[in-house]
């Protein structure tokens, strides 16, 4: 009976996170071919309309943020979480997102940056100079950036195209939301049965 309701309190606990959470794939592509693409999502519930994060530590409104790097070739390069479970990993972290209009905007850096040969990273060139967070000069708005073997920075592709958002349809939540239930059913008959043996 305690494992019962144990169990019901999970799937009601997982249920309500699920079902406030916000989700949002984005993407980019540089001149060369070079492109990114990852996932936030944002409890919203507690999050205001425009959403601003930086540097390491607890975030504000960000649950999570992870981000993909690809060659010309579609080939993976390196793939980050530079948030889990609201706690950024990433001292670089600059991201903005307006809620209303579906944008990100502003000073924008995601990806890793430990001088670490292999890290990548997508940032504004542009508004992070205008902010003061680097004095790079640099013609295009976007920069890819990776750390060669050697450790040292090289811009792998420029470009002016901005990062594409797409909302994540209320489906894919509810699809989740089922297979939690689904597997908390199954897992209340299968205990069930071990108790009626």
């Amino acid at each position: 009976m305690v494992a019962t309701i144990a169990l019901v309190l999970a799937i009601a606990i997982s249920t309500h996170n699920l079902a406030d959470a916000a989700e949002f794939n984005f993407n980019w592509k540089g001149d060369t071919g070079y492109s990114a693409k990852g996932s936030f999502n944002y409890d919203t519930t507690t999050a205001p309309s425009v959403i601003s994060e930086a540097g390491l530590g607890t975030t504000k409104n960000l649950q999570s943020l992870s981000i993909s790097f690809f060659d010309p070739f579609s080939t993976l390069i390196n793939s980050f979480t530079p948030v889990l479970s609201g706690v950024s990993n990433y001292s670089f972290l600059r991201f903005n997102f307006d809620s209303t209009k579906e944008q990100i905007f502003g000073p924008f850096d995601i990806g890793k940056d430990d001088g670490l040969p292999g890290d990548t990273w997508l940032n504004n060139n542009l508004a992070l100079i205008d902010e003061g967070f680097s004095d790079e000069v640099i013609a295009k708005e976007f920069g890819f950036n990776n750390r060669d073997a050697a450790g040292t920075k090289q811009i792998l592709d420029l470009s002016n195209n901005s990062v594409q958002v797409s909302k994540v349809p209320e489906g894919s939540i509810i699809i989740g939301l089922l297979a939690v239930c689904s597997l908390g059913f199954t897992a209340y008959k299968n205990l069930d049965k071990a108790t009626q043996e």
